[in-house]
Parts: structure tokens; sequence; C-alpha cells
């Protein structure tokens, strides 16, 4: 009796000395008092940014949304047990970004894609950025799970903005993590578990609706998948111009690369990546590193796609003129 009294005082000890995870609020639950008595330093917002596109006939159009509020509640836990006595914010999920896979097919306007303008989603960052560090708070980082580079490029602008206009930090974490070496090395390693080189080889350009993302959502979502994933023909582009005489044949279903090849597994070892990945980018940065002398992925449109995508922001632009000139004649009648 004498002995379990002891080991159960040792474990009330222990218990209580082993520091707390810290608290992971969701902002909208949050009442304003509330949100006015965080520790302006030891906070940190988390802010999810996805979109509505395509995703061939298999997946549904917010695909990328649904992966990247996984990785964010998950990277979130793990901050809050990294960092005790800190507050850890989830903001509500953005579900418009910018550019579909469609325009690689030189289709402006898909059924399956519901996007908003780059200029658009720039400002939509920046504004929300911009009050969270008005309010004093000094720590917001953007994670992003659609692959576009005019999205990419929006988010880095927008981040740069506030991190440049007010005393904070705002990092685009998506844009460092597919340009860190050592994480993209063990994505090397993850896949290399999964695939030989051949069959690597053979899955091609994994760009969008393929292995990668069908694995995810099988991960995630399953019960969003549609079974036909594994009767789909492969589509494999191992360069640019590969990929552009696949989107531009008569009848391509929206999707790239080899979706019967996805597993489950697979895709629970990517989420995973991704979840590591973003949590040591917020950690390496709260701690003290300056994660925007580093490189990030994209800084700009790479070569090879810019003028397919020079071409939908010229669209872009062109509505944006059109909506203009028309606020501008209905002000003059009132």
């Amino acid at each position: 009796m004498t002995r379990a009294l002891i080991v159960l005082a040792v474990l009330v000890v222990t218990t209580a000395a082993a520091p707390q995870p810290s608290p992971v609020y969701k902002l909208e639950e949050l009442t304003w008092p509330r949100i006015a008595e965080f520790d302006r330093e030891r906070t940190l917002f988390i802010l999810p940014v996805g979109v509505l596109e395509e995703h061939g006939p298999h997946l549904p159009i917010a695909a990328d949304t649904f992966g990247v509020m996984y990785e964010a509640n998950r990277a979130a836990q793990r901050v809050s047990r990294a960092l005790p006595g800190w507050n850890v914010v989830m903001m509500p999920a953005l579900n418009y970004g910018n550019g579909g896979a469609n325009q690689l097919g030189d289709m402006l306007v898909h059924p399956g894609t519901y996007q908003i303008r780059q200029s658009t989603l720039r400002s939509l960052v920046a504004d929300i950025g911009g009050q969270v560090a008005q309010n004093g708070f000094k720590w917001i980082f953007v994670l992003n799970g659609h692959g576009a580079p005019a999205h990419g490029i929006a988010l880095n602008e927008a981040s740069d903005f506030v991190s440049d206009t007010f005393p904070v930090t705002m990092l685009h974490l998506t844009a460092l993590f597919r340009a860190d070496p050592a994480i993209q090395e063990r994505g090397d390693k993850m896949r290399a578990r999964f695939f030989t080189r051949a069959e690597l080889d053979s899955i091609g350009m994994d760009v969008h609706a393929g292995v990668s993302e069908t694995a995810g959502m099988l991960a995630v979502r399953p019960d969003l998948v549609r079974s036909t994933y594994r009767t789909l023909p492969s589509q494999s582009g191992k360069s640019f111009e590969e990929l552009r005489k696949i989107t531009t044949a008569p009848g391509w279903q929206g999707y790239l690369s080899s979706p019967a090849k996805a597993t489950a597994a697979y895709g629970r070892a990517v989420e995973e990546w991704w979840i590591d990945g973003f949590t040591d980018l917020i950690l390496r940065a709260v701690r003290g590193e300056n994660m925007r002398s580093h490189s990030r992925d994209p800084e700009r449109l790479p070569p090879p796609v810019a003028p397919v995508l020079e071409k939908a922001l010229a669209n872009e632009a062109a509505f944006e003129a059109k909506l203009d000139a028309w606020l501008a004649e209905r002000r003059k009648g009132r």
C-alpha cells in the first residue's frame, strides 16, 4: 500500500511539473474580450488558404482546402505542445484562391473552378494579416494548399507587405516548404519508400489531381473520392511541354500523372511530411531564425509556364477594368 502511494505521489508531482500544451483556439469561436487578453508576443495566428478548383472526375473541387485544413489543424496541435505558455489561433480557411489547373489547357473559365483574381487574393490576405498586425499580434503564418504559381506569388507579396509595414512576422510557409532543401530531401526519401525509381519516372510530374493528391484525399476524406480513380488511365508528362500536350488535348478530364497508383498509406505519409514541415518552419521562426532570408518557391512565374499564366492574368485585368468602369458609371448616376 505504501509503495502504491509513493508511486501515485511521484506521478502526481511529475504530471504537475510537466509543461502543459498551449491552447489551440478557433478564432471564430472567441469573444473579442478573450482575444484582447492574449499576450501579443506569445500568440500566433494560422491562416489556411485553399481553392475551389477542378480536380479531375474523381476528387472534390475543394481537395486543396481539405488537405491544408487537415495539415494546419495537426501542425497547430504539435506547435501547441512545443510552445507551452503560447496561444495558437486557427483562423477560418479561405476557400477561394487564384489559378486553376484548367488554365494549362487554355480554359480560363471551367465549371469546376471558382477562383478570385490574383489582385483580390493579395488584397484579401493583406487585409486579414494587416488587421492581426494592427491589433498588436506579432506572428502570422499562412499555410497554403494550392500550387498555382500566381496564387503563391500573391501570398508571398501579401505576407511581405504586412511584415514590411508593421513590426510583425507574417510568413507564407508553403513557399518556404517547397524551397527548403532538408524538407524536400525528406520528401524524396518518403516517396522512395512507396515507389521504385522506375515507378516514379512513369508517374512523371505529379502536379495536379494525380498520385499524391488522390492519395492525400484517400487519407483525409476517403468518403469524397470516387472509386473510379482506380480505373483512370495514366496521363504522365515529364516536362511542361508534355503537360501542355495532355491538357490541351480534346476531352482532357482535368488530372495528371497516375491516380490509380494512389493508396491511403501513401497519402498518410504525404500528409505527415507536410505537417512535420509546417511545424518545423513555425518553430524555427518563433525561436528566432530569420525565415525571410530563405529561398521561396515561387518567387516569380516559372519561365515555361509564364506565357500561359500571363494570358490568365491579362484576362483577370480585363475583368477588373470592366468592374471599375461599371462602378464609375454607376457613381455618375448618383
